[in-house]
């Protein structure tokens, strides 16, 4: 007895309909392979895994700005990953041309986007200035800042929540009180 499973003879063998193309990568294995690559310490040029995580990231971003309205006050949260990660709050009117300077900047230096989240549209420079003042100071008391907008070894997740919250908080304006006669 043999342990061998059984095969269709060669001319059945033709068949049968061609094997499926392999599949594009799931979004959250691309994106711990290219966490695992950036930690190790990746060379330049970055690999493949790391370029198509962030091609995939910016078009998450642009369909995300696309949906919601692309020009607007935001706060935004980036996880970077290298040899030191972090977590970036930042804040502004631009989101698409800041996150191409980011990219730039940080495969520079082998480090690399793994992750981004956009918070709501604010109502003015003013809000966004207090809503991310806000989300600073929660993120200052768990996380030892690297710079004034950067945490080594955050947690992305938490990050996201301060963001938002901060964000919520600011969403509209306060209301005026008519004064009393």
């Amino acid at each position: 007895m043999t342990n061998t499973p059984p095969t269709l003879p060669a001319p059945y063998m033709r068949l049968l309909p061609p094997a499926p193309p392999p599949g594009r990568p799931s979004f959250l294995r691309l994106q711990a392979e290219a966490r695992a690559i950036l930690l190790a310490g990746a060379a330049v040029p970055l690999p493949q895994p790391v370029v198509r995580l962030q091609r995939r990231l910016r078009d998450r971003v642009r369909d995300e700005l696309l949906d919601t309205g692309a020009v607007g006050h935001r706060l935004y949260v980036l996880e970077i990953a290298g040899p030191n990660p972090r977590v970036k709050i930042g804040r502004t009117e631009k989101l698409w041309t800041r996150i191409d300077q980011h990219l730039r900047e940080m495969n520079r230096y082998q480090y690399g986007l793994v992750d981004a989240h956009l918070t709501e549209r604010l109502p003015d420079d003013r809000a966004l200035g207090r809503a991310e003042a806000q989300a600073h100071a929660w993120m200052a008391r768990h996380y030892q800042p690297i710079t004034r907008e950067e945490y080594a070894n955050a947690d992305y997740d938490f990050a996201v929540t301060c963001a938002n919250a901060a964000a919520n908080l600011h969403l509209t304006r306060p209301i005026r009180r008519q004064p009393t006669t």
